[in-house]
């Protein structure tokens, strides 16, 4: 059984492999910037805008099976059965679904702006669904490492390089073909790997799928349908209203931004596994440590990569070209959405944790009504701007309500320890608020030095914390 040392081993050794995912996804962004560059904001819009609707159509495809073997593939262990049953028959079931959509989109385009290239774009999708069940085939095996070095590094590089080479070679469509060079070496990865995992597996598995596999799996893909509308709502709210060239200035900032949310989703398989393997006595005494430790930790890193982002704004949007650089206050507001995602709103991945994923759906589902109704008057009104807003609000009003709802259950999952924290949140947002607000102007010299002494004096932080107290105790057994 689980202890709390045991839990400490292991988040420890997968902070390690989420900083360095995060490390390698920097390239990919910093190619985006450039690609933006090459084909401007219009264009860039649309392939932002097409991009997000493959990867919500992509994931709703798999069924939630592909997010089911994280508990069906422990589960063959317990119960005899072969160690990758459930892969096979997931894989085969999601791209019959894929296809089933790609027909579709074939059919006929339902939006003027994609009714082109969107046929093009949907080339892709096959490759997108059968590559989740084959990276979560691997989470789920305890191998998280393949998932990361494919997704955040190799994918993510090689579609946008390959998108600016076929630019300048001439060829036409450039932007959705890139993306299935990507996604097609991608999934042929992912498949190496899982074979390597699982060499006896079959390419066609005897038995149809797993009824307990699809029960347990169904709600989990419609949850995550509607979780990835919800993150995507603004952007398609933008394109909707203001048009494709504003929408790429947006998708730029969000691309940014999402730097921060980055951390906080890598923790999200990390703290699930060891929030469901505790028992009623356990979420009383280890709850808070375990919880704790990730959200200083989740923190911290955003804070480093924080800092960086305020004061180098115009640098980083630069790469992207002038006409990117649209009502950058937004930023900000991205900024501090996921700033405080980090700190009160993984209090959401304690409720899948404790299984009540009809709970996620509920708070999802109420989440997308503020996202799609503040989001009707605020982006028309305010721009860029309005969106970012929509976003804070339906955050805000989610944060507030889970951790109420933890707190009726007696579970407060905030340590005190974490207080240093939250006032460095508010640090870098009263930072920001003086850059970008007020008349104080910074040189990139001076920029340099102010990025440093913010480092040191996280590191000063980081080594005070180390010294005083451990976050998560050593305990034995």
């Amino acid at each position: 059984m689980n202890n709390l040392e045991d839990d400490s081993k292991f988040l420890k050794k997968s902070v390690i492999i989420n900083v360095v995912g995060t490390i390698l996804k920097v390239c990919g962004p910093l190619l985006t910037f450039v690609m933006a560059r090459i084909f401007g904001a219009a264009e860039f819009g649309v392939f932002v805008s097409t991009q997000t609707l493959l990867l919500t159509i992509s994931r709703s495809s798999t069924l939630g099976l592909d997010k089911g073997l994280y508990w069906y593939l422990p589960q063959n262990r317990l119960k005899g059965r072969a160690p990758y049953e459930g892969v096979m028959e997931s894989f085969w079931l999601t791209a019959v679904v894929a296809l089933c959509c790609t027909g579709v989109i074939f059919a006929g385009s339902f939006m003027d702006y994609f009714a082109k290239e969107l046929p093009w774009y949907a080339l892709s999708l096959l490759f997108y669904a059968v590559s989740y069940v084959f990276s979560n085939t691997s989470e789920g095996n305890r191998k998280p490492q393949n998932a990361v070095f494919i997704n955040s590094f190799f994918v993510a590089v090689l579609s946008p390089a390959s998108s600016i080479a076929m630019h300048y070679l001439g060829i036409p469509h450039a932007l959705p073909l890139g993306l299935l060079v990507g996604q097609i070496c991608g999934f042929l990865l992912h498949y190496m790997l899982v074979r390597r995992q699982f060499p006896d597996m079959p390419l066609k598995p005897k038995n149809r799928i797993s009824k307990s596999l699809l029960v347990y799996s169904l709600p989990l893909g419609f949850n995550e349908f509607v979780a990835s509308f919800l993150i995507r709502s603004g952007l398609w709210m933008v394109m909707l209203f203001l048009g494709p060239e504003k929408a790429g200035a947006y998708g730029i900032m969000v691309t940014v931004s999402n730097a921060l949310q980055t951390i906080r989703v890598g923790f999200t398989p990390i703290l699930t596994p060891v929030v469901a393997g505790m028992d009623k006595d356990r979420l009383h005494t280890d709850l808070k440590p375990v919880y704790s430790y990730c959200v200083s930790m989740v923190t911290f890193i955003q804070l480093l990569i924080g800092f960086f982002i305020i004061l180098f704004p115009d640098e980083i949007l630069s790469i992207a070209g002038k006409d990117f650089i649209v009502q950058p206050e937004t930023l900000g507001i991205l900024l501090l959405v996921h700033l405080l995602a980090g700190f009160w709103g993984m209090s959401i991945v304690i409720m899948n944790g404790l299984g009540k994923s009809l709970y996620t759906l509920k708070m999802n589902l109420f989440s997308l009504g503020i996202a799609l109704g503040s989001g009707y008057f605020l982006v028309p009104a305010f721009g860029l701007v309005g969106a970012a807003l929509s976003m804070l609000s339906y955050n805000v009003v989610s944060m507030i309500w889970n951790n109420v709802y933890l707190a009726k259950m007696g579970l407060w999952p905030y340590s005190s320890k974490l207080i240093n924290r939250f006032v460095w949140i508010c640090v870098l947002i009263a930072c920001y608020v003086v850059l970008s607000v007020g008349n104080f102007e910074l040189n990139l010299w001076q920029k340099s030095l102010a990025y440093l002494v913010s480092l040191i004096a996280l590191g000063i932080q980081w080594l005070y914390d180390k010294k005083t107290a451990k976050v998560i105790p050593s305990t034995k057994r």
